[in-house]
C-alpha cells in the first residue's frame, strides 16, 4: 500500500503539467545508455514521448487512468493489509487472555492473599482490551505509516533537496512538541487502570457481601466510598483523553503552520527557477502525504502509550514469579504408604507480625485420622493449607513417606489428596459436572454412587432436571448442607489416600450436620485424615488430637489421655461442651 501511494506521486507531475501548460514537454533524451544510475531519466523520458505523441485530452484520459489503477491497487493492498492483521490482532489478544488465565490457575494460594479479586478481573477485559484497541490496532498504523513518510520524503529530496531539508527541520520540532506530551499519558494511563481495578473490586465486594449491606443498612455509607473511588476515576480519565485528544488538533495546527511557510518558501524556489511550477505542486502532495501519516502516526504514539499501560499490568501477572516453585527433578507420588511428618515447621503469612506457626512437630500414621483443635487463630487451617502445600513452610518440613513435599512433582502430590472445607466451592454449572470436576475418568453410575454416599442422591433426583441440574452461582440455587454434600461426593468419588476436611460441619444446622457427619464417618474409615472441626463428636473419635494455642502445639494424644492430664484440652473440651448445651 505504502509502494502504490509513494508511485502515485510522479505520476501526477505531467498530469499537473497537462493543465499548467495546455501541453507536455519531453525531457532530452539521455545520453548514457540505460543503467541503474539514470533509470529515472530513461522512464521519464519514454513516458513524456509516449504522452507526447497524443492529443491533449487522449493523453489526459490516460493520466486519469493511470491514477485511477494506482489509487486502486493502494486501497487494494490497504484492505489486504487490514484483512491479514485482523486475525493477528486477535489471535494476539486470544493468546493473551489464554496465558493470563494459566498463569492464574498456577500461581500459588499466596499469590492472592493481598490481591483484589477485582483488580484482576480488570486485568483480564479491561486491560487486556486497552491492548486491543491501543496497542494491536495502531500497529498498521505504527508500520505504515513510517513507509509513507520515508518514502515522500526520498520523493521530495529527489525534487528539491533544500526545500526536503528545511521542511524535515520542521517536522522534527513538531515530533518532539507531541513526544513531550506522550510521555506524560503513559504515566496517567496507568493511574487510571490501576483506578479503575479498585473500582471493580469495591463493586465485586459490595455484591458478594449485599446481605450484610442490606443487614447493617450500610447502603449510604458504601455509596459514599464507591463515589469517592468513581470521581477519582473520572479526574483521572479525563486527564487522560484530554491529553491525548490534544494530539490531533495540535498535529493540524503544527502541519498547516508548516505548509504556509513551505509555500512562502516554495514560491521563492519557483521563482527562482529551482523547481518547476509542476513539480513543486507534487512537492507539495508529497508534503500532504507527509503530514496525514505523521497525524496518524502521532495518534498511534499516544495510544500505543496508553495501550502500554494497560499491557504493564498483564505483564504484572505473566512474569510474576512463582514463590512455590516446583523441584528441578521431581519425584512421583501415587499413594500414602506409610505416614506424614511434621518436624519443626514454622510458618509466617506475608507482611504479618508474628508467626502463625511456630515449631510445630507430630506424625500422622497411614489410615488414622488426625483432629486439630484449638481456639479461634491458633492456626489450624494454616496448618492444613501447608500439609496441602498451598504455601511453603518457612522453617522445618513436611514429609510424606519420608520424601519432603517439596520434592515432590506437584500435580502427583495433589492427586491422592482430597480437600472439604468449611465454605464450599461451588461453579455455576450442572450438579454432575460439579462432582466431577477435574476429574474425568468415571461413568456415570460411580457419579451417583459418590452421592449415594455422600447422602446427596435423593435431594439431586428431587431436583427439576436431577443431577443435569444448575447449582447457580456460587451454588446459590442449594442449601448450606445440601452444598456441603456435593462437595463430599466430589471428593468420595476421587477415593483420595488423603482427606482435609476444615471445619466442614460448623455452619450446618442440626439436621444437615447429622447427614454430612454420617456421610464424613463414612468417607474417613480406613483412610488418612486430618480434621479441623469444633464438634465434640467428631473430635473425640480421632485416633490423634493436636492442639494449638497461637500457633504453638502444647498437646497431643487420643482424647482419653488429654482429659485425664486437665490441661488445655480438658478446658477446651469444657467450654465447648458448655456452648453446646447452651445451643440445645
Amino acid at each position: 500500500m505504502a509502494v502504490f501511494t509513494i508511485v502515485s506521486l510522479p505520476a501526477l507531475i505531467p498530469f499537473f503539467q497537462l493543465f499548467l501548460n495546455q501541453e507536455l514537454v519531453a525531457p532530452p533524451a539521455p545520453a548514457e545508455p540505460f543503467g541503474f544510475g539514470n533509470a529515472d531519466e530513461h522512464l521519464k523520458y519514454q513516458f513524456m514521448t509516449f504522452l507526447g505523441d497524443m492529443e491533449e485530452l487522449s493523453a489526459l484520459l490516460v493520466m486519469c487512468g493511470i491514477i485511477v489503477c494506482l489509487f486502486f491497487l493502494k486501497n487494494l493492498f490497504h484492505y489486504l493489509a487490514l484483512f491479514f492483521m485482523a486475525p493477528i490482532r486477535n489471535g494476539i489478544v486470544h493468546d493473551l487472555r489464554r496465558m493470563l488465565f494459566n498463569r492464574i490457575l498456577n500461581m500459588p494460594v499466596a499469590y492472592f492473599d493481598d490481591k483484589q479479586k477485582g483488580d484482576i478481573m480488570s486485568r483480564f477485559s479491561m486491560d487486556v482490551m486497552e491492548v486491543e484497541n491501543s496497542v494491536l490496532k495502531s500497529l498498521e498504523k505504527a508500520v505504515r505509516e513510517p513507509l509513507l513518510v520515508i518514502g515522500s520524503l526520498l520523493f521530495m529530496i529527489y525534487l528539491s533537496p533544500r526545500l526536503t531539508l528545511f521542511v524535515f527541520g520542521l517536522i522534527l520540532v513538531t515530533g518532539f512538541i507531541i513526544g513531550g506530551i506522550s510521555q506524560q499519558l503513559k504515566k496517567k494511563s496507568a493511574i487510571v487502570q490501576h483506578t479503575l481495578g479498585k473500582l471493580l473490586s469495591f463493586v465485586e465486594e459490595t455484591i458478594s457481601g449485599i446481605k450484610v449491606v442490606k443487614a447493617f443498612k450500610a447502603e449510604n455509607f458504601l455509596s459514599q466510598r464507591f463515589n469517592k473511588v468513581n470521581s477519582y476515576y473520572k479526574y483521572v480519565l479525563n486527564r487522560v483523553l484530554w491529553r491525548r485528544d490534544l494530539s490531533s488538533p495540535m498535529s493540524e495546527f503544527l502541519g498547516v503552520t508548516v505548509v504556509c511557510v513551505l509555500f512562502y518558501f516554495g514560491a521563492q524556489a519557483v521563482y527562482s527557477g529551482e523547481i518547476s511550477s509542476e513539480a513543486f505542486f507534487a512537492f507539495l502532495l508529497a508534503f500532504f502525504y507527509i503530514i496525514n501519516p505523521s497525524k496518524n502516526f502521532a495518534n498511534a504514539y499516544y495510544s500505543i502509550q496508553k495501550g502500554l499501560a494497560g499491557l504493564q499490568r498483564v505483564e504484572d501477572i505473566l512474569l510474576a514469579l512463582d514463590h512455590l516453585p516446583e523441584s528441578d527433578n521431581p519425584r512421583g507420588i501415587k499413594s500414602l504408604e506409610n505416614k506424614i511428618e511434621l518436624k519443626s515447621v514454622s510458618f509466617e503469612y506475608a507482611g504479618a507480625d508474628r508467626p502463625a506457626i511456630s515449631e510445630v512437630s507430630f506424625r500422622i500414621p497411614t489410615g488414622t485420622t488426625t483432629a486439630l483443635v484449638g481456639r479461634s487463630g491458633s492456626g489450624k487451617s494454616t496448618l492444613t493449607d501447608l500439609v496441602a502445600r498451598f504455601y511453603d513452610v518457612n522453617e522445618g518440613s513436611i514429609t510424606f513417606d519420608g520424601v519432603d513435599v517439596r520434592e515432590l512433582r506437584i500435580s502427583d502430590f495433589r492427586g491422592i489428596m482430597a480437600v472439604v472445607s468449611q465454605d464450599p466451592i461451588l461453579f455455576n454449572d450442572s450438579i454432575y459436572n460439579n462432582i466431577t470436576f477435574g476429574y474425568e475418568n468415571c461413568t456415570e453410575e460411580e457419579v451417583m454412587q459418590a452421592a449415594r454416599m455422600a447422602f446427596a442422591h435423593d435431594f439431586i433426583m428431587e431436583t427439576p432436571n436431577g443431577y443435569k441440574s444448575s447449582v447457580g452461582d456460587r451454588g446459590n440455587l442449594l442449601s448450606g448442607g445440601q452444598k456441603q454434600r456435593i462437595a463430599l461426593a466430589r471428593a468420595i468419588l476421587r477415593d483420595p489416600p488423603l482427606l482435609i476436611l476444615d471445619e466442614a460441619t460448623s455452619a450446618l444446622d442440626s439436621e444437615s450436620e447429622k447427614m454430612v457427619q454420617m456421610a464424613l464417618d463414612k468417607l474417613m474409615k480406613g483412610r488418612t485424615s486430618i480434621v479441623v472441626a469444633h464438634r465434640l463428636s467428631t473430635i473425640r473419635n480421632a485416633d490423634q488430637i493436636v492442639v494449638l494455642d497461637e500457633g504453638r502445639m502444647v498437646e497431643v494424644g487420643n482424647h482419653k489421655d488429654l482429659m485425664k492430664k486437665m490441661g488445655e484440652y480438658y478446658k477446651f473440651i469444657n467450654l465447648q461442651s458448655l456452648s453446646d448445651s447452651e445451643q440445645q
